[in-house]
């Protein structure tokens, strides 16, 4: 969608502008009424025109606003807000709305309008109609004003928003704009949320963000009209909460060492050094009580309420290296650097544990206003609580089964701590698991299996499944995207998940409050990472949030989506385009080809694409069918809509090589899923993906050899091996080639070793090449040495490790 721009000419401070405009607004003074003016403002430029200086740009907005209203109708015409337009309220809480709203002008133009109290002669008025529902509100914009109704701050806060999408994009440029008219579409929009609870979830622990950042989070959350934020304040990485009673709750647990260094090479959230004893832990940070109150308030004016989470029995390893009498365990602990599992859970057997729950939640909720306390619950390492003594003793008292049980008694005496406070606790979907406690609200995050228990209990619930809502997952191809993330959540996913399920009832569905996108950030440690991962997430969750599931449309929401993007550009903010890139598929042929196929998730997109290493552009081929490549390629292929680039430049390197069409006899004995004998040389290349298939399994060590039909030059082999240590598989510690020229006797044509890349952990794909002099051969053997066993410190260890290669290419 693009800005309409007219350009004229206007004098400065012109009399002659301040007469005519007051003409024109004055002919509007009751609410809704159709302007007729003598004096329209296209008359009015060329008027100006006649007696200007000064070389002016009228830039109009689009009406492609997310979340797309419950009605909006298209009009004629556009109102222009300038330095002389005035603006009416009612009461104190709406002049504040719009003073915090038309502050943005001052930024973009260095004027703000003039803000008064039931002036009925204002350009832009706003009315308070009692009769419309919670959070509603109608919009009224023509040629003439802006009239605005609602019964509430939110609607008229949320009214705003809507006028702030209306105006051009380029008016969030950092940059002032002296010389721009703002000029909004004629428009009349009227809107209300599908569901109250439309949230947003940012984890602090796992990385802090400063208080500046996390009122940009609430700021870009206020603009999509969502209106819950959940705030991830403690983990087993850091405690970012001053709690007064436990200062070392921040002394010690708000830091960590720093082990950040190969986040984005490796991703090794799962395998970093843990902390050793005289190391001095320096990465973290915390929120002081004063800091927690400001972003309360900050929020509170952008009707958002703020729901903060302490997350206990588990993830609590923060807490614990603070004060560790609250463990069934026996120190020392540490702030965890990465990924922890074990020993990071209170001690329910202990009434110090409990005493140290109310302390903390109590000042803890006291700092926040909404009704919510969130104490997580998930995850939950009974391992300890099964030899622990008090909780054994505990157990036994309390007449209880096993850990599953104890656990639903942690969460129930901690519900009545909340609860006495006046507050409802929230609770992650395992807090079902023994018995959900009475009053309790579910947040369902493993699928929606849980939510749609705890409806069917008559509990509150808010969904929130990983697949459609975990912004941490990635969005697009695996090989294409930055190495953030696991699994996957696609934009399409998201935008289409019906919140409610079919299978409850009419009653039942009344407990799904809403939803909420969440991110983790054990993989982003930056804000521009923070973004890339949200945008445009962000946007499909707020339209499932507010808009009804008749009223949604994937092709039209993601057109909209367009203009939000340059909003996003004019902020300088990162953004991904995932669904709108080109996705490469390939497929090896027998013939020692490769059939490619580009697609997008986004309809409607014209795909070009290069064969020859060059930046695709509109005058590059254009896709149409799959086709077929028999040489080593470097392919290039992005997207364009309306002749305008939106995708990036999706890139892939497709080696077709001498050992296709080799025989392939596996000296290995367990070779798993590996019905296709020549998966080695077959042209299908895994991707960053545990799950790809065309990942060659070996239990082991790798011995195989490759038989050509006839004597061949080669003087390299490159191997691409997956690391994917979380689920023990590994880089080989070395790879050896030897080659043969009668096919049984061999000699060795070179070697790799690579210990200390075999030993790292992570998540990422590793390429080895091994280069020898050219040498005729009729067979190779290809040796790689597994790791076995799997490092001590490491998550899996002392586990035989596997070894997953994609491809043995050969030159």
């Amino acid at each position: 969608m693009k800005i309409k721009s007219v350009y004229f000419f206007t004098p400065l401070k012109s009399k002659l502008l301040t007469t005519l405009t007051s003409n024109i607004n004055q002919n509007m003074s009751t609410p809704f009424r159709k302007i007729k003016s003598t004096l329209t403002p296209y008359l009015l430029c060329f008027l100006l025109a006649l007696t200007s200086c000064d070389k002016k740009e009228l830039k109009i907005g689009e009406t492609a606003i997310i979340p797309l209203p419950a009605e909006l109708i298209e009009g004629d015409g556009h109102f222009i807000i300038n330095d002389k337009t005035t603006v009416s309220v009612n009461n104190q809480e709406q002049q504040t709305i719009a003073t915090n709203f038309f502050k943005k002008f001052e930024t973009a133009s260095g004027w703000i309008p003039e803000i008064s109290i039931n002036n009925e002669q204002a350009d832009i008025i706003f009315y308070t109609e009692k009769s419309l529902n919670p959070e509603a509100y109608e919009l009224v914009v023509n040629t003439g004003g802006i009239h605005i109704k609602s019964a509430s701050g939110a609607g008229f806060f949320y009214a705003m928003e809507t006028i702030g999408q209306l105006l051009p994009t380029t008016f969030y440029s950092k940059e002032k704009q002296t010389n721009t008219i703002w000029g909004i579409p004629a428009v009349t929009i009227k809107d209300e949320p599908a569901f109250k609870w439309r949230g947003y979830m940012l984890d602090v622990s796992r990385h802090f963000f400063t208080k500046e950042e996390v009122k940009d989070a609430i700021d870009f959350m206020a603009e999509v009209k969502l209106n819950r934020f959940h705030w991830h304040l403690s983990d087993d990485n850091g405690w970012r909460i001053e709690i007064k009673k436990y200062p070392k709750l921040t002394e010690i647990g708000a830091w960590r060492v720093n082990q950040n260094d190969k986040d984005e090479n490796t991703s090794n959230w799962w395998g970093r050094p843990t902390q050793q004893p005289g190391e001095k832990a320096t990465y973290g940070g915390f929120y002081t009580q004063d800091d927690i109150k400001e972003i309360v308030a900050y929020a509170k004016a952008r009707y958002i309420e703020i729901i903060p989470e302490i997350d206990m029995p588990g993830h609590s390893l923060a807490a614990i290296a603070s004060y560790p009498e609250i463990s069934c365990s026996t120190g020392p602990f540490y702030v965890g650097t990465g990924g922890v599992v074990r020993n990071n859970t209170y001690c329910p057997g202990k009434e110090v544990t409990f005493e140290f729950v109310e302390n903390v939640l109590g000042e803890v909720m006291d700092l926040f206003p909404f009704d919510y306390m969130h104490i997580g619950g998930d995850e939950c390492n009974k391992e300890a609580w099964e030899v622990d003594l008090d909780c054994q003793l505990r157990m036994k008292e309390e007449n209880l089964a096993d850990t599953h049980e104890l656990q639903s008694y942690f969460v129930k005496r901690v519900e009545k701590i909340v609860n006495t406070h006046g507050k409802n606790m929230i609770g992650w979907d395992e807090i079902l698991e023994g018995g959900l406690a009475p009053n309790a609200t579910v947040m369902s995050w493993r699928g929606e299996k849980g939510g749609i228990a705890a409806a069917r209990q008559g509990h509150d619930v808010i969904m929130t499944p990983s697949r459609y809502c975990y912004f941490d997952l990635k969005q697009g191809d695996d090989d294409l995207e930055p190495n953030l993330g696991y699994a996957y959540s696609f934009l399409k996913d998201t935008y289409n998940y019906k919140i409610i399920s079919d299978s409850l009832t009419t009653e039942q569905g009344k407990h799904v409050l809403g939803l909420q996108g969440n991110l983790w950030t054990e993989s982003l440690r930056n804000w521009s990472q923070i973004t890339y991962m949200t945008f445009p997430r962000l946007y499909a969750v707020a339209e499932n949030g507010w808009t009804s599931q008749a009223d949604k449309n994937w092709d039209g929401f993601t057109n909209r989506l367009l203009n939000q993007f340059k909003r996003l550009d004019q902020k300088g903010e990162r953004y991904a385009t995932s669904a709108y890139n080109a996705r490469i598929y390939h497929t090896g042929q027998k013939n020692g080809s490769i059939e490619i196929a580009l697609k997008t998730e986004v309809n409607g997109m014209d795909i070009y694409y290069t064969l020859d290493g060059t930046e695709p552009s509109l005058t590059s081929i254009k896709y149409k069918n799959p086709f077929y490549i028999q040489n080593t390629t470097t392919l290039k292929a992005t997207t364009f809509y309306k002749e305008e680039q939106i995708g990036n430049i999706s890139e892939k390197t497709f080696p077709i090589h001498k050992a296709v069409g080799a025989k392939v006899v596996y000296n290995t004995p367990k070779i798993t899923g590996a019905k296709e004998t020549n998966k080695l040389i077959d042209l299908n290349f895994g991707k960053l993906n545990r799950g790809d298939r065309n990942w060659q399994n070996i239990r082991g060590n790798l011995d195989v050899d490759l038989i050509f039909e006839k004597l061949t030059d080669i003087q390299s082999l490159e191997v691409t091996s997956l690391r994917f240590t979380n689920s023990s598989v590994y880089v080989p510690k070395y790879i050896e080639i030897y080659g043969s020229k009668d096919g049984k006797t061999f000699t060795k044509l070179g070697e790799i070793k690579q210990l200390e890349a075999s030993h790292t952990q992570g998540r990422n794909k590793v390429k080895s090449t091994i280069a020898f002099k050219k040498t005729q051969v009729k067979a190779i053997k290809v040796k790689a040495k597994s790791v076995n066993p799997i490092p001590e410190g490491h998550r899996r260890a002392g586990n035989a490790s596997l070894i997953l290669i994609d491809e043995l290419i050969v030159f």
